[in-house]
């Protein structure tokens, strides 16, 4: 794998400058009233990066309150089990790094097919280099099996950006 392509590119009002070399990973300050960063190719596998997002979710929804439990194994079609009272949410975590034409996406399927409300509740996606959640009810996505994002210029799926109260999370102030 060789180096990243270069940037900028702008995304909801930041601009993200886009080079460095496959392996180091993602860097944002804040220069004046702008976010600056550098993101680049990391040489993780998806599944260590999907284990990252996994750790990221907890500790996210943990700090809210939220209980969270991991299923033995990773052979159902959720990630993770938020409680919220005596209901049970399956909650399918996906993530991305890299922004594309003013947008992040992410595929909302397994190995084939489509997520379906037979397998999952929620899908939490986050958008890595801007620290955002999406929390997705599956009947807003399905059956779409690649999603856009828009971080604060709009699109379908701006409403549930941090919508944590929708896992139950008792601080609606989440973002």
């Amino acid at each position: 794998m060789g180096a990243a392509s270069a940037g900028p590119f702008f995304v909801a009002g930041l601009l993200l400058l886009v080079r460095g070399k496959v392996g180091d990973g993602v860097n944002l300050e804040l220069r004046g009233e702008d976010w600056v960063g550098d993101i680049w190719a990391a040489a993780e596998t998806r599944k260590r990066l999907g284990e990252q997002a996994e750790a990221a979710f907890l500790n996210k929804a943990t700090s809210l309150g939220l209980t969270v439990l991991k299923p033995w194994g990773d052979s159902e079609r959720y990630d993770l089990v938020v409680g919220w009272g005596k209901r049970l949410l399956r909650v399918q975590v996906k993530s991305t790094r890299y922004v594309g034409e003013r947008r992040f996406s992410i595929t909302a399927r397994g190995c084939t097919a489509a997520y379906t409300a037979d397998e999952i509740d929620f899908l939490a996606v986050y958008i890595v280099p801007l620290d955002l959640w999406y929390l997705i009810p599956v009947k807003a996505f399905a059956p779409r099996k690649c999603l856009r994002f828009y971080p604060g210029g709009g699109g379908r799926y701006e409403k549930y950006r941090e919508a944590w109260w929708r896992l139950g999370a008792r601080n609606h102030d989440c973002g």
